[in-house]
């Protein structure tokens, strides 16, 4: 068979494998032909050709990783998120942006010429554009954890949806860094996925955290919940060669939800319009 998305013997990173959109990713790439090197704080079931324990939230386990990783990379994808609550604010934000963000940079000159970079956003962050300053200053900061834990102390009264917030951070962090890449012939993207049936829902709605109403409101005109296969498939396509020149997107994978918003044919309940 044609090796179509280009992955066929090329040495890919993904984070977050354990589950949902990251295990359906992991799983394709090796379909694919990929050889596959799963970053996650549980343990990663598809057979990938290499698994490694990191915590997201601590730097020190990042270093560590990156010992274990080929010096020359295809694609990273960047997969690895919790929701909040349960988990707290800083937490959150840690390990759904500035995680991403430090292994991100840690690897961009591995990465090869022709490669790419895709992330996990949600379309709880699509409301970036009212809040683009405050995700700017912190975006401004160092790459680092002890920079990022400072500043999310100082701001803890502005960001009261840590979730949101990390979401709008990656959304923004993929636009600002499309110029810088491109010079290295680096692409980067993101999606934006609505409401999925994985464990990380389960979470989030676990203990009553967050009532299944609440959530619902933000689920297509279709009346479902995404399943991880139909997340992990758009995203392994962003970083294949069948999208050898999209670079800086935010892709919506939410069968049309943010169209319906954009157009005026739903509340615009997370600030998209």
């Amino acid at each position: 068979m044609n090796d179509v998305l280009g992955y066929r013997g090329k040495n890919v990173v993904i984070t977050g494998a354990a589950s949902g959109m990251g295990e359906a990713a992991a799983q394709l790439l090796v379909d694919a032909g990929a050889q596959v090197y799963a970053l996650d704080i549980a343990e990663v079931s598809a057979p990938v050709a290499v698994s490694v324990k990191v915590d997201m939230k601590n730097d020190t386990t990042i270093d560590a990783a990156l010992n274990r990783l080929p010096q020359e990379i295809y694609a990273l994808f960047n997969c690895a998120g919790v929701p909040s609550p349960p988990f707290a604010m800083s937490d959150t934000v840690l390990i759904n942006f500035t995680g991403l963000r430090y292994l991100t940079e840690k690897l961009i000159d591995r990465i090869t010429s022709g490669g790419g970079i895709a992330s996990i956003a949600s379309t709880a962050g699509m409301g970036w554009k009212p809040n683009i300053e405050r995700v700017k200053a912190f975006l401004a900061l160092d790459n680092s954890y002890d920079a990022a834990k400072t500043w999310l102390v100082e701001h803890e009264d502005e960001v009261s949806d840590g979730y949101g917030f990390s979401k709008q951070c990656i959304i923004v962090y993929t636009m600002l860094m499309a110029g810088k890449l491109a010079k290295k012939n680096i692409r980067i993207n993101c999606i934006a996925p609505s409401p999925t049936d994985s464990g990380f829902m389960k979470i989030l709605k676990g203990e009553g955290h967050i009532p299944d109403e609440a959530v619902e409101l933000f689920l297509p005109s279709n009346g479902r919940y995404a399943s991880g296969a139909e997340m992990g498939a758009p995203l392994v396509m962003l970083n294949s060669k069948l999208a050898s020149f999209v670079s800086g997107h935010n892709l919506p994978v939410d069968f049309g939800y943010c169209a319906e918003v954009s157009m005026g044919q739903r509340d615009d309940l997370l600030g998209i319009a």
